[in-house]
């Protein structure tokens, strides 16, 4: 067992098996080094979405959670599409959180993404983000996630 895979072991964390997107488009597209991973929500490995608003009727640390499974999900699809010792660097992550009008602690529930990132990817996991509310996501989603990865050359 090599880098990423032995710190997910570590953390106790398995990598689910996700099915093909339900609708027409592609659960990740590669360019050159570069791959585009499609919005993961925050469904369990059994298939249960999380859901919720943060604010309303979820809490904050249950927004964490559910960015941390969003997260698990993107390292799945990485994973599928190019391996995950093949990932030189998570460039972009753009996180969506489900709010409640008022609730303006987006960053916090990002962590839990961002944080995982970097626990299994060390500082390949570091990356450039954005965090936003939003009133509704897929499926009543807690949270979504969508990445752009660079990819080592010659993968």
């Amino acid at each position: 067992m090599t880098g990423a895979h032995a710190r997910l072991d570590a953390l106790s964390l398995e990598l689910p098996t996700l099915g093909a997107p339900r609708y027409a488009y592609a659960a990740s597209v590669r360019w050159g080094d570069t791959l585009w991973v499609s919005g993961q929500i925050s469904r369990t490995a059994s298939g249960e979405i999380l859901r919720g608003r943060v604010g309303a009727d979820a809490t904050i640390e249950e927004g964490v959670g559910a960015a941390e499974t969003s997260a698990l999900n993107l390292l799945a699809r990485v994973h599928e599409a190019v391996g995950l010792d093949n990932v030189a660097r998570v460039v972009k992550l753009n996180i969506w959180i489900a709010s409640a009008p008022d609730f303006i602690d987006q960053p916090t529930v990002a962590d839990g993404a961002s944080r995982l990132l970097r626990e299994v990817l060390g500082d390949a996991g570091a990356h450039a983000r954005t965090a936003l509310p939003t009133h509704v996501l897929p499926q009543g989603a807690l949270v979504e996630l969508d990445a752009v990865i660079g990819v080592r050359e010659g993968v």
